[in-house]
């Protein structure tokens, strides 16, 4: 296990955690360890079923599924018993709150005059004050502009307005252009982050210089309004609680997620031409933001030189050659965002097929150098991909032809399998959200990402060089 990247620091004291009672910190351990040894005991009996009832005819779709179900496995496994949020680790150490380094907030808008307010003021009531907050308005035909005029007339933020609409992308580089802080915070225009979000995240970054990057925590914001966005708020939580707090064992995360994503200066500044002038299949690539900017602080020493050398003209590197450096990033549960998801099907149709282009895209870019990291994260990458990739035929197969050849039990144990991981999600969410019952709507989305969503990916191919971006 020496390529773990969590490990206490030496002075701290791994029994105490600032704010926490000794039996409220019992009473976790054990829910963690009953949740674990639930989630254990359930993934081997689908693995003992898959043993015995399971059409061993075809190696490898045999071996799919055993190895589909061995890698959720490790993961919760990780997840629950091994990630140390690392907030927690830096407040052990009473010294990461002594130095304030100045932060740089930005966030590009477009046409979002019904929800922008309230991400300004987010940023305005943080708890951490030696920041800078910048808003771009990327284009937007509707009130916005006067919005975001309102607030920088009284000091509150300062504003770029670009006369026409160029693309997230370039939004932020533009903001970044004038950024001084040593830390960059971005977040989404229909997003919001807790008053405590960049406090801290400062402290994780004071005390572990060797971190680039930190992801926050997500959920809907929006998540009440029917059962679409309730069934969408119950995958946020498991996405970052359990698939990031994977990776970020291992200070291998692969997407520092746009509601709250925290950025080293010296880890991201070189490569903003890169990210800004980024092209796929002979065109500019306006999707994947932040799955780009994460590869490129992953990817630093594997992809970097190359880079620096190829935009040495560019402001961005000329004016400030930061030294390359093998960066972790990481997952932080403890700061908080929130965000609007799709509240129709076919808004979120739009947005899985956006998300699946980036996908696409970084499985050739962060594909090309993940390898490096250490051995599970990098396995359990590249199986994902595999997985994507072959989700569609093997439901195809499951649902599909394997009934039509008299095999009705193919089908009944598949939709069960699936119903029964997305319980196990579930269980997770519950662990974490003890008052809330989202927790029963998991399954739901373990369904629709296996029998609707996973079909996109094709369409998502053959449209991929359409790049008309769509939130939802």
């Amino acid at each position: 296990m020496n390529d773990i990247f969590w490990k206490l620091p030496r002075k701290s004291n791994p029994l105490s955690l600032v704010g926490t009672t000794t039996q409220k910190k019992e009473e976790r351990r054990l829910e963690y360890r009953l949740i674990t040894h639930f989630v254990v005991f359930a993934l081997l009996t689908i693995l003992m079923g898959k043993y015995w009832f399971a059409d061993s005819a075809s190696l490898f779709l045999y071996s799919y599924g055993i190895v589909v179900t061995l890698v959720i496995l490790t993961t919760f496994f990780f997840a629950f018993v091994l990630y140390k949020d690392p907030y927690e680790l830096a407040i052990r150490n009473l010294e990461a709150f002594r130095p304030e380094p100045l932060v740089s907030c930005m966030v590009a808008v477009k046409d979002e005059e019904d929800v922008i307010e309230r991400c300004i003021l987010s940023f305005i009531n943080q708890t951490y004050k030696n920041r800078k907050i910048i808003f771009v308005n990327d284009g937007s035909a509707d009130g916005t502009g006067k919005i975001l005029d309102e607030y920088s007339r009284g000091g509150a933020i300062q504003v770029i307005h670009l006369a026409k609409n160029v693309g997230k992308k370039k939004a932020l580089s533009e903001a970044m252009r004038i950024a001084r802080g040593s830390i960059f915070v971005f977040s989404d225009s229909d997003s919001v982050i807790a008053a405590d979000a960049i406090e801290k995240i400062v402290a994780i970054f004071n005390v572990f210089p060797e971190i680039g990057a930190v992801s926050g925590h997500c959920r809907a914001m929006n998540g009440n309004k029917n059962l679409l966005t309730r069934v969408q708020d119950s995958w946020y939580e498991g996405q970052f609680s359990i698939r990031k707090a994977f990776e970020s064992v291992f200070g291998a995360v692969t997407c520092v997620s746009g509601p709250l994503a925290v950025f080293r200066r010296e880890a991201v500044y070189n490569f903003i031409p890169a990210w800004e002038n980024d092209t796929f299949l002979g065109q500019e690539f306006k999707f994947a933001t932040d799955r780009t900017l994460t590869g490129f602080v992953l990817g630093s020493k594997a992809i970097g030189g190359r880079l620096k050398k190829k935009y040495a003209d560019s402001p961005f590197v000329k004016d400030c050659d930061y030294p390359l450096n093998d960066w972790k990033i990481v997952y932080c549960k403890a700061a908080k965002a929130w965000t609007n998801v799709p509240d129709t099907f076919s808004k979120v149709i739009k947005q899985q097929a956006r998300w699946k282009k980036s996908f696409i895209r970084n499985m050739f870019f962060t594909g090309a150098f993940y390898w490096r990291k250490p051995l599970i994260p990098a396995l359990n990458y590249y199986l994902h991909i595999l997985f994507v990739l072959a989700g569609p035929f093997i439901t195809f197969r499951h649902l599909i032809y394997l009934p039509l050849r008299g095999n009705l039990n193919a089908a009944i144990l598949y939709i069960a399998g699936i119903v029964f991981i997305g319980f196990m999600f579930g269980l997770a969410y519950k662990l974490e959200n003890r008052d809330c019952h989202k927790w029963m709507y998991r399954p739901l989305m373990s369904l629709l990402s296996t029998l609707i969503l996973s079909w996109l990916i094709f369409y998502s191919a053959l449209t991929i060089k359409k790049m008309i971006w769509y939130r939802g």
